[in-house]
């Protein structure tokens, strides 16, 4: 039987594979040499792409870096997506969503996340960018919280704070991880689902602090 006869491409899908092979270079650049070593030149050997398709995506470092975050959450995201399916009912539903929210903190998301922390510090050009982009990253989070959750949490008033507790939780955990390959840290994540009930009822109770810009820290 003869091969079926391949379509050719189309310019905007080969933009498109351009695009992402750009960003899945930056991300393997980051997590294997650091974000001092991830140059615009290094990225493109890694990708195989030209300057001009780098610039023509990516008009600066700081552009290409960003959206390299924001690549891998939406990848994460798809993650959750498909795994929801299979969410159990009940109380072990929400055990079972803080655990998916917790490998969003122990893979390769949170070492690319990492990096670009450590250098917004001192980069001026790259820090408001970084911080819009958490911003929105962590509004996404609680999102997709409210629909993995079954419906007495996801509609919960203390939900979206008990959110931000979580995270600010998982951040140092996973920060603790980096250095310290330490088990209690599995010990540790359990027992935050025995807590997390307490942790969203008293959410809802804790009195209205001024709104400030929310990013996940």
């Amino acid at each position: 039987m003869p091969e079926a006869v391949r379509a050719p491409r189309t310019q905007q899908q080969r933009r498109d594979e351009t695009r992402r092979a750009l960003l899945d270079a930056t991300v393997e650049s980051l997590i294997e040499v650091g974000f001092a070593r991830t140059t615009t030149l290094e990225v493109q050997r890694r990708a195989d792409a030209s300057r001009g398709a780098l610039l023509h995506h990516f008009p600066s470092k700081t552009e290409l870096l960003v959206a390299a975050v924001d690549h891998l959450a939406e990848m994460r995201a798809a993650e959750l997506k498909v795994l929801a399916a299979g969410l159990p009912d009940g109380r072990s539903r929400t055990d079972a969503v803080l655990e998916l929210l917790w490998q969003c903190f122990s893979g390769t998301f949170f070492q690319v996340a990492m990096e670009l922390r450590t250098a917004a510090r001192t980069d001026h050009e790259l820090r408001p960018v970084l911080v819009a982009a958490e911003r929105s990253l962590r509004d996404r989070i609680v999102a997709q919280a409210r629909k993995l959750f079954g419906k007495d949490v996801s509609e919960h008033p203390g939900l979206e704070r008990a959110i931000d507790f979580t995270l600010q939780f998982m951040i140092g955990a996973a920060m603790t991880s980096v250095l310290h390959e330490d088990a209690r840290l599995e010990v540790l994540i359990e027992d935050f689902k025995t807590l997390f009930p307490m942790v969203l009822n008293n959410a809802a109770l804790a009195p209205k602090t001024k709104k400030t810009t929310k990013v996940a820290r």
